[in-house]
């Protein structure tokens, strides 16, 4: 009797490859937010720097983040080995790539406060007070909807690979 090949294997890119898609779009969403408070900021806020204006002063909320960038570029190369891994180019090797990328991904979206560098001067002054200021940052919904659609999309890239 010939083996039967299972047909799941590219709904199942297809759909990490969707998942994935709605990580980075995570990007646009309010990733974390000012506990007590109505004040959130983006992924891209968070990653790439936020100034704000007060009174004709300019002054920086949050730095470039490197480390929240690299969550955004590991959810990209995620959707990239999962294409590639539907047009059947790689096998499981390109599965298992994307589904590494998308579970790095979907940790690094729950560690986006402790990622996030806000103002050094301001962090002095609250430090100097004794407080931290990430203590006043915590999750939104954005970072959390992207960690689950990247864990998500790596459960899926496994199936793939088990189910083959």
């Amino acid at each position: 009797m010939a083996k039967r090949k299972s047909s799941i294997g590219k709904p199942l890119s297809f759909v990490a490859a969707v998942l994935g898609l709605a990580a980075v779009v995570m990007l646009f969403l309010p990733a974390i937010g000012i506990k007590d408070t109505d004040t959130t900021y983006t992924g891209l806020q968070i990653t790439f720097g936020y100034k704000e204006s007060l009174l004709g002063f300019e002054y920086t909320v949050f730095d470039f983040s490197f480390m929240n960038l690299l969550t955004y570029i590991l959810a990209v190369v995620g959707i990239v080995f999962s294409v590639l891994s539907a047009m059947g180019k790689g096998s499981k090797f390109a599965a298992f790539i994307a589904a590494a990328a998308f579970a790095i991904s979907g940790v690094f979206f729950f560690l986006s406060v402790s990622y996030t560098l806000p103002n050094e001067d301001a962090s002095k002054i609250i430090s100097f007070v004794g407080g931290d200021i990430k203590d006043a940052l915590t999750l939104a919904y954005g970072a959390i909807i992207g960690g689950v659609a990247s864990l998500l999309a790596a459960v899926c890239n496994l199936g793939k690979i088990v189910l083959k």
